[in-house]
């Protein structure tokens, strides 16, 4: 696959986020902690078009969620899932990252809810922890716009580290970097060779998200 190019200075009115040092400091973040890992439950759960507000983490443990007092609720108000989509259209656009590819994420992550916080802290579409969402400069992680742009960024980031290989990308965002390249997993084909040997979610993870993609 083709490396990710570079990213735009400024592209349909979103100013790129600075970048300097950015991916290697979220990497060493990543790399020092354990990554939550979502349930096969919540990946499948809008098959059946019901939210789930439970993950599971590395330990085993559930980590439930705090349920919103409305469903599809911001901040500001209330943003249907048509306006969701229509931002990660424009974002991951702007970014050059497959809109299809975010809008998987997205609901892996959160089922499309912009209020989504898990015990770990997690928050918003792209569940962004607070750390990650200081280096990406997300102020605000429950704003759609803002957590799309830094999670599609982190994605795109992802991407460019493993040269387009998008299960290696997805294996990183769901369990962490340190974790895939500690195995030496640098491609579609290490994945698949090695991926019993990552935890079961993720491979779940990647395979929903995959198949939903690719059919």
């Amino acid at each position: 696959m083709q490396p990710y190019p570079s990213l735009p200075d400024e592209q349909n009115g979103l100013a790129a986020l600075p970048q300097a040092d950015l991916f290697q400091d979220l990497l060493a973040q990543e790399m020092s902690k354990n990554q939550r890992v979502i349930s096969a439950e919540e990946i499948l759960a809008d098959l059946d078009g019901s939210p789930t507000y439970v993950y599971s983490g590395l330990s085993g443990d559930e980590e439930e969620l705090q349920e919103p007092a409305a469903s599809g609720s911001t901040p500001g108000g209330t943003i249907s899932r048509d306006a969701i989509m229509a931002k990660i259209n424009r974002i991951a656009t702007a970014y050059g990252v497959d809109p299809k590819l975010v809008r998987e994420v997205v609901r892996a992550e959160s089922n499309f809810n912009p209020n989504a916080v898990s015990r770990a802290g997690a928050k918003g579409l792209m569940q962004l922890m607070d750390s990650t969402a200081r280096s990406l400069h997300v102020q605000n992680p429950f704003n759609p716009d803002e957590n799309i742009r830094g999670g599609t960024l982190f994605l795109r980031k992802l991407l460019q580290k493993y040269d387009g290989n998008v299960k290696v990308a997805l294996a990183a965002y769901n369990a962490g970097p340190g974790r895939v390249d500690r195995l030496g997993i640098d491609t579609d084909e290490e994945f698949e060779a090695k991926a019993q040997q990552l935890p079961e979610e993720t491979q779940r993870y990647v395979d929903k998200i995959t198949s939903r993609l690719y059919g």
